[in-house]
């Protein structure tokens, strides 16, 4: 999924800000949508992409599975729970198919933003003429509408909340201590304040006697 966003011109990534994006609004704090998330894209992604910078062990860890459920989970049995999660594309098979390396998205939410994930995904206009789909985000990419299907057989708002989790699983992946990074945040910032009174109330105690 998402293939060539990688790719994509510097040129055009200055202009970024200047896209329509659609509005994620997702929460890696939701931990039942990253579950979700991490299933639709085992199931609609993983055929092409990677997450190489993650372990199946560690998802499972994060998301409260046991190492069996998310193995049962995104790889059928396939593979072990210390395994990165990897493409199930043999090498190569990317270059000659579409012309291009397949890019791994570990890092693509950091990249490109959640909002650009999430209105690439709902991006996919079908051209009515020519029958064939093509991305409004970006125009002539040679990655299919994977998400087709989907798209036929969901209501909109069950459609609206599947890209949401699979947006929100690539967030996740993007920095996986991310909630943890900002909970140690706040007590950094807890203990400094107390810090700075506790000094504070000391200095006014060595100079309560000298006179000024």
């Amino acid at each position: 999924m998402f293939l060539l966003i990688l790719l994509f011109p510097l040129t055009s990534f200055s202009a970024g800000s200047a896209l329509d994006l659609e509005k994620a609004n997702n929460s890696i704090a939701d931990t039942d949508s990253l579950k979700r998330g991490a299933e639709l894209f085992a199931n609609y992604c993983m055929a092409c992409h990677s997450v190489k910078y993650l372990r199946y062990n560690r998802i499972a860890r994060d998301f409260g599975w046991s190492d069996k459920d998310v193995i049962e989970t995104m790889t059928y049995g396939q593979n072990r729970a210390v395994d990165d999660v990897m493409s199930r594309m043999l090498p190569g098979v990317g270059q000659q198919v579409f012309g291009t390396p397949v890019p791994d998205l570990s890092l693509m939410a950091r990249l490109k933003g959640s909002d650009y994930i999430y209105s690439f995904l709902r991006g996919y206009e079908l051209d009515n003429e020519t029958g064939e789909w093509d991305n409004r985000l970006l125009p002539g990419t040679v990655m299919p509408n994977v998400l087709e299907s989907m798209q036929r057989h969901m209501t909109v708002e069950e459609y609206n909340q599947a890209t949401r989790d699979i947006t929100n699983f690539l967030e996740y992946t993007g920095e996986p201590a991310k909630l943890q990074r900002h909970d140690l945040g706040w007590k950094v910032i807890l203990f400094l304040l107390v810090l700075i009174l506790l000094t504070y109330l000391l200095k006014k105690e060595y100079w309560r006697d000298v006179k000024h």
